[in-house]
């Protein structure tokens, strides 16, 4: 019996079995080469960005600052969000020194009519002083709704100067235009 189970033990070591890679975890297949990686830079087309500034120093002293970001949302139309900072001072003399600051955000939506001319809302949301306020340094939400149009002049492949007259719809007594009329100048880039 002992023969028996010794002889059946080496017939069982030294006849070779069949194998597979998928029991072994060998691959037996050479790798081809790499594929390159392709790189999709086309949704950077879509965005861009850009602003309004504007400023002077002296007496009185003038700072206007509104970056924004945009995207293509159609062929023709461009929308997009932005804050803007407005900073003012000027010196009274014996009366003193008048300084303020009013911060915000806002929105717009352009459409392109023709190449270099389009139409354009814009909503601002801007943390302001209340003037008629009895509170010292009082400041409040104030709202304003623009609408116009204006004119784009290219200046590269990629970028523009913007100028456009836009028309206050929300008068306030609180309103920071002097004019229900506001006249904007700015510049817009692609990525």
């Amino acid at each position: 019996m002992v023969r028996i189970l010794v002889f059946l033990t080496l017939l069982y070591f030294s006849c070779p079995a069949q194998t597979d890679k998928v029991y072994t975890g060998r691959d037996t297949t050479k790798p081809g080469p790499e594929k390159p990686r392709v790189k999709n830079d086309e949704w950077k087309k879509k965005f861009n960005f850009g602003g309004n500034f504007q400023a002077w120093f002296g007496n009185p002293t003038f700072v206007f600052l509104s970056p924004t970001l945009g995207y293509m949302a159609a062929e023709n139309l461009n929308v997009g969000v932005g804050v803007i900072y407005n900073y003012t001072s000027v010196n009274l003399g014996s009366y003193g020194k008048f300084q303020q600051s009013i911060f915000g955000g806002h929105s717009y939506a352009r459409y392109i009519i023709a190449q270099n001319y389009f139409v354009q809302t814009q909503f601002d949301k801007l943390y302001q002083p209340d003037y008629y306020s009895t509170i010292p340094d009082h400041k409040l939400w104030v709202s304003y709704w623009l609408v116009g149009g204006g004119l784009r002049q290219p200046i590269g492949e990629k970028a523009a100067i913007i100028t456009s007259i836009m028309y206050n719809l929300t008068p306030s007594v609180l309103s920071i235009y002097p004019s229900r009329l506001v006249v904007q100048f700015g510049f817009v880039a692609g990525f």
